[in-house]
């Protein structure tokens, strides 16, 4: 039976109904193009395995199949023409997953295999058994199975089942030999090219390294000695010899980057970095960053031989950041400060890390003395105090710049105008550079933050940009409290006007109204105007912030003196003043009918105020309820006076209440958008 180019042109024209393959198979497609053996030519260790296999089994087809994304691939075949089926035709990708070996003793009656068109079409396969090809890493990359057109209910014999998988074990270890020979020659090849690109680097683009600024280096691993361009040098602050031990380096190396160089250890063993940042303390340019690049070259058998490499000044870099996040954390840290002292304090110890600084701190100033009182400072480990009281004039002129508020900055004491007379004064302190911020307090010099370093620091014109920048985001945070003090002195004033514009009224109306023969009326003007002084007072309180509902509450049943009946529940909730004024004036409403003609009229009677939130942002609602118990009965009035109508606009106006007249007492809910209540006008 020809059904050789029958099937040929099945798989040609048959599509893929589904993809079988998701992000975790992503693990097998690496391997096999790690493997490179898909697609390649006939191999006799492969062929050998599929003819032990289909002779063993007694079946007619044997094939070594690996799985990808889109077709099965088989490296040897027997009895099989096709070098390919499509993934849906596809019965070893169900065995990737199988721990043992996959035996379906009739294709037509498993459901992963009944619609297969190898199994309802020519060539008409009936019965398989596959072993998974697994690797060390544990992923499976395909199967060797064998194939049978008949059904074998009985599947294999165990001496069959043994041999299969021992198969199996056999072209996983090929695999594996095959996997690690070409990450070997890879790696080789790789080697090669890396040493050469940087053999003629080195020689071919030193001039074009020079201008940029990078310097290189090779490094003899056996003897430590090393050959450094002029730019190296530069950078590490050397005379341009030439020729150096690593150990010249090494010694230059920051306290705290210690380790994070290579060592003469892990040159020899080939485990150094080979790409690290790391600080270097100079002689002439203080503590600079250097970024360095490197790669052995070993010899064939591995052996690292030297390490060539580039060095670069990131110095400039590394500050920009420093610089910008250390602006960004001054700015969240001022926010949250309240003392000038204490932002005084903070923005000097961010400066100092900010610069690679040895102290930092500020000082109380007495401008007509020309003295400060020197605080408890930041100071780097092994550095002196300055705390206690200090002049001016013993350390230079540079006074007289503060005092015209101008930050100083003095890049080396001993050579600037203004300090190079009392150079010593300040080098016995420890101090070679300074910076001086003055701080201004309501036009007088008050405070000034100060920077040390022991020894000489590359300024940059962006480090005094940054400075200049400190000293304007630490007067606008002094500026900032200074307003707000004046703004609490000035609402606790019209807060103090207020209350005896309220007394006046009061006053006035107890005068005005004195013949007015119903009283009620008037005692419901006195009340509603002291409901309103006592919202007025919580606000003045919060400097017209937001109001506690429960304060509010409070506030309402004490002053009418009900505390004892009425019981609060609720989790603490803040609303805006308009929203504060609102429920106050209701409350009292409440509780004045209640006095009245409810609840609170019998010693018996008591009254629950609750609240609670429902939904969430946008929809979220406040609901209060007021609930009456133990007062006489209670009936809806005939008609409405202002309290009632009050009652019924609700919270800022906006209805959303609900009003129920029941046997044991009067039940009032209202519910208003938490939004609008709390929302700043």
């Amino acid at each position: 039976m020809n059904w050789g180019m029958d099937l040929v042109h099945m798989i040609r024209d048959s599509e893929p109904e589904v993809s079988v393959f998701s992000a975790s198979d992503m693990e097998r497609l690496e391997a096999l193009e790690e493997l490179q053996i898909i697609d390649s030519g006939p191999e006799p260790v492969f062929d050998d395995v599929v003819q032990i296999a289909s002779t063993v089994c007694k079946a007619p087809v044997a094939l070594i199949s690996f799985v990808q994304e889109e077709r099965q691939w088989f490296k040897a075949r027997v009895g099989f023409p096709p070098t390919e089926t499509p993934i849906d035709q596809s019965v070893c990708r169900y065995s990737l997953n199988s721990e043992d070996l996959l035996v379906i003793p009739d294709l037509t009656k498993d459901p992963r295999t009944s619609n297969n068109t190898l199994v309802t079409q020519a060539p008409f396969i009936r019965f398989y058994a596959g072993a998974r090809l697994i690797l060390s890493d544990g992923v499976a990359v395909g199967a060797l199975c064998v194939i049978d057109h008949v059904p074998r209910p009985e599947g294999l014999t165990q001496e069959q089942r043994s041999v299969l998988k021992a198969l199996a074990g056999q072209i996983s270890a090929h695999l594996e030999l095959r996997r690690a020979a070409n990450r070997q020659r890879e790696l080789l090849e790789r080697q090669k090219q890396i040493n050469a690109m940087m053999r003629d680097s080195v020689r071919t683009a030193l001039t074009a390294q020079e201008a940029g600024r990078i310097g290189t280096f090779e490094l003899d691993i056996e003897t430590g000695n090393i050959k450094v361009s002029a730019e190296f040098c530069r950078i590490f602050d050397v005379p341009p010899v030439g020729r150096y031990h690593a150990r010249d380096f090494e010694k230059m190396l920051h306290p705290d980057d210690r380790g994070r160089e290579s060592s003469e250890e892990t040159r020899k063993n080939g485990t150094a970095v080979t790409t690290v940042d790391y600080r270097i303390v100079t002689a002439s340019r203080g503590v600079r960053w250097v970024s360095r690049q490197a790669t052995f070259e070993r010899d064939e058998s591995g052996k690292p031989l030297k390490l060539l490499g580039t060095v670069q000044d990131i110095t400039q870099q590394r500050r920009a950041t420093q610089r910008i996040r250390t602006l960004l954390e001054l700015g969240d840290r001022l926010r949250d400060l309240n003392d000038v002292e204490e932002i005084a304090l903070t923005a000097a110890e961010l400066m100092a890390h900010a610069l690679d600084a040895t102290r930092a701190g500020f000082g109380v100033v007495d401008p007509v003395r020309e003295t400060v009182m020197m605080q408890p400072e930041w100071r780097a480990p092994g550095v002196s105090s300055l705390s206690g009281k200090h002049y001016f004039r013993d350390y230079g002129s540079y006074i007289d710049d503060l005092k015209g508020g101008m930050s100083v900055v003095i890049s080396d004491v001993t050579t600037d105008a203004r300090t190079k007379d009392k150079a010593d004064a300040l080098l016995s302190l420890g101090i070679r550079q300074l910076v001086n911020v003055p701080i201004f307090d309501q036009g007088k010099f008050a405070l000034v933050v100060f920077v040390h370093h022991c020894e000489l620091f590359e300024w940059m014109e962006d480090d005094l940009a940054f400075v200049r920048s400190f000293g304007d985001r630490i007067q606008s945070a002094i500026g900032r409290l200074r307003a707000e003090a004046e703004q609490n002195m000035l609402n606790r004033e019209i807060g103090h006007r207020l209350k005896n514009a309220f007394a006046m009224v009061q006053a006035l109306a107890k005068q005005t109204l004195r013949p007015v023969q119903d009283r009620g009326p008037v005692l419901n003007f006195e009340q509603r105007l002291q409901a309103l002084s006592s919202a007025h007072d919580i606000l003045l309180g919060n400097n017209w912030a937001n109001a506690d509902v429960r304060t509010a509450l409070l506030r309402v049943v004490d002053t009418l003196g009900m505390t004892e009946q009425v019981e609060i529940r609720g989790k603490d909730i803040s609303v805006n003043p308009k929203g504060a004024l609102s429920l106050s004036l209701l409350l009292h409403e409440l509780t004045t009918n209640a006095v009245k003609y409810g609840s609170l009229s019998s010693v018996h009677g008591r009254v629950l105020v609750s609240w609670d939130v429902q939904g969430e942002r946008e929809d979220a609602v406040l609901r209060l309820i007021w609930r009456e118990t133990g007062g006489p009965p209670v009936v809806q009035p005939q008609s409405k006076g202002f309290g009632s109508r009050l009652i019924s606009m609700g919270l800022l106006g906006t209805g959303g209440v609900s009003t129920r007249y029941l046997d044991q007492g009067l039940e009032v809910e209202m519910t208003a958008s938490l939004v609008q209540l709390q929302q700043v006008a």
